[in-house]
């Protein structure tokens, strides 16, 4: 027993809505002409323990099992090529909506984490923002990505990073939602970059 329990307003008469829980706390069986009958020696029957939806929600989150996303570029990681662009994304079939789900008592809430953003570290010292990105594909112009950057030295290696910011709101089935802090999945790959000598001729 805690100290709400002893309140005796459960529903409102004219709504049938829960006065005092939206978890459905306590029932109390009422049958027309009688008033409150007794349940198994009771006028008050348990339903499960108090829920708080919000920490339900956290739950939902910590379980939602996002990876961190797929990195692309072009040229290849490992032929990319001095003053030439590379062109970033995310590949597509990660950068979606994911959902996760937590249960207590009558209680569902749904969390829902979208991806919103994606901070490069292209590991020359250089940062940049975009979104998704666009994949590439031949006959392209360069104008047609906002997410691409160009090397200007040579490198055996250098560490390529991709951090992707997602929004997270939950919703419930009693009616309860809102927002949880944003997230953010990391994922880094290897690239070489090359110098191409040309020689000209007259």
């Amino acid at each position: 027993m805690i100290e709400d329990d002893l309140q005796m307003a459960i529903y409102d008469t004219d709504t049938l809505d829960t006065m005092h829980s939206n978890t459905g706390r306590w029932l109390q069986y009422v049958c027309p002409g009688l008033g409150p009958v007794a349940v198994d020696g009771q006028f008050l029957t348990p339903e499960g323990g108090l829920v708080d939806p919000a920490a339900l929600a956290a739950q939902a989150l910590a379980s939602i099992g996002i990876e961190g996303p797929a990195v692309r570029t072009s040229p290849n990681p490992n032929d990319l090529v001095v003053n030439v662009p590379t062109w970033l994304w995310v590949d597509q079939g990660w950068w979606q909506a994911y959902e996760a789900t937590a249960t207590a008592g009558r209680v569902t809430v749904t969390v829902t984490a979208r991806p919103t953003s994606t901070a490069w570290s292209l590991g020359d010292g250089a940062g940049i923002r975009c979104d998704a990105g666009r994949p590439w594909r031949a006959g392209l112009p360069e104008s047609a990505t906002d997410c691409s950057h160009t090397y200007r030295r040579a490198s055996d290696g250098l560490e390529l990073s991709a951090t992707v910011s997602l929004e997270v709101t939950w919703t419930s089935n009693i009616g309860a939602g809102g927002s949880l802090p944003a997230i953010s999945r990391t994922s880094a790959i290897e690239v070489v970059v090359d110098e191409i000598q040309a020689i000209g001729q007259d």
